[in-house]
């Protein structure tokens, strides 16, 4: 400890840790931890319904040693954590060891608002991001949890308030994964955690579970290589065999659950793909688009393959948002519009790239001008310069 407070820090280590800390400590305050560590029943939008799961977990299931089992409290009777996700729940019952009940849900319940600015920073760094590129990613984290453009999706502030929780989570162990597996594409090192981080990101979280793995196919597609095909094969088979145990009844006993798509989008006469995949005002609409282009077109001439595969994957998710109105094949069930958080945190992840490669672009257009100047002067001093 005396070693870490002792040591030199540079000024890049002392802006990040400016930035991480200061967008965690500024989520805290919006979030008012003194409601947060006040013991009473959390509520708001669905996560009243959230009370009773780790409960029931805890006083019925685990003594049993079982995660699933049946309840009979409510209807006539529902199988518990069979087609919703445990990791969340166990994560409540580790807290509920020290602290009580109530306060365990409430800080589980924002872990996923508060951990995504710093594993963004970490897939930055992990990505292999120059300076300051990790730091304005966290700081794009920061503006998609205050974007209030959708409320129940999952993944921004209001939709975790409202319950999505969960979601929550699992999408800040999503973007860590990603950024794992960058780094064992790059030094081939790090392959059991990145397997466990994607697992847990899969079991905390049903449709989240489409997202991570089907960002890691899109690794490996865009980092086609022998061996980082290799990495990818042994992170994805070892996921996949850590998060069976529960992704395996979830998806076979799919015809049993309650249809929770609602009704599919676009809907209705002033609903359409276009204000889904653009929900802002036209002036923000085209300034987060706009530099989200720039920046890809940035990361194809440089042929930076994490920038690349951020910019394919919103594409990827443009046409997911589509394919999805009527739901999965096979699997069913998929509520399309739930896939938008995820191609709106990628693109403010790449619009924020955007505008700093601008005002590097910018800047070096300046700095050329100056030095054309210089020399326009310096040559007309030497054309007046008398002969001797």
């Amino acid at each position: 400890m005396k070693q870490f407070f002792s040591r030199r820090w540079s000024a890049e280590q002392i802006t990040s840790a400016a930035v991480v800390a200061g967008s965690t400590l500024m989520l805290l305050m919006t979030l008012h931890p003194e409601l947060i560590l006040r013991n009473n029943t959390p509520t708001g939008g669905d996560m009243g319904a959230h009370v009773y799961g780790p409960a029931y977990l805890r006083d019925f299931l685990l003594p049993h040693f079982r995660l699933t089992g049946w309840s009979n409290d409510w209807y006539s009777g529902f199988p518990m954590y069979r087609f919703y996700m445990v990791v969340p729940a166990i994560a409540v019952l580790l807290v509920d060891l020290i602290l009580p009940y109530g306060i365990a849900l409430k800080m589980i319940a924002v872990l996923g608002i508060l951990t995504l600015p710093v594993c963004t920073w970490l897939f930055g760094k992990f990505a292999k991001f120059l300076f300051p590129i990790p730091e304005l990613l966290t700081l794009a984290s920061v503006v998609f949890l205050y974007d209030e453009s959708f409320t129940i999706y999952g993944g921004n502030i209001a939709s975790t308030m409202a319950g999505e929780f969960s979601f929550s989570i699992s999408l800040s162990l999503a973007v860590l994964g990603f950024g794992l597996l960058i780094r064992a594409f790059r030094e081939h090192r790090g392959k059991m955690i990145t397997a466990v981080v994607i697992a847990l990101s899969a079991l905390s979280h049903g449709i989240v579970l489409l997202f991570v793995f089907g960002g890691v196919v899109l690794l490996a597609a865009v980092w086609y290589e022998r061996r980082s095909t290799i990495t990818a094969t042994t992170v994805s088979i070892t996921a996949v065999l850590l998060s069976s145990f529960w992704v395996l009844p979830f998806l076979t006993g799919h015809a049993y659950m309650t249809d929770m798509k609602y009704e599919p989008r676009p809907s209705g006469a002033s609903d359409s793909f276009w204000s889904m995949y653009f929900p802002l005002t036209t002036f923000w609409d085209v300034v987060i688009t706009g530099f989200a282009v720039i920046a890809f077109a940035h990361f194809i001439k440089t042929r930076n393959r994490a920038g690349i595969w951020m910019g394919v994957y919103c594409v990827v998710l443009v046409f997911g948002v589509y394919v999805g109105r009527e739901s999965l094949p096979v699997i069913g069930l998929l509520w399309n519009p739930r896939l938008l958080p995820f191609l709106y945190l990628l693109r403010y992840y790449m619009m924020i790239i955007g505008i700093y490669q601008t005002a590097v672009w910018l800047v070096a257009f300046y700095n050329l001008q100056q030095l054309g100047r210089k020399a326009l002067v310096q040559q007309s001093v030497e054309d007046i310069k008398p002969v001797e």
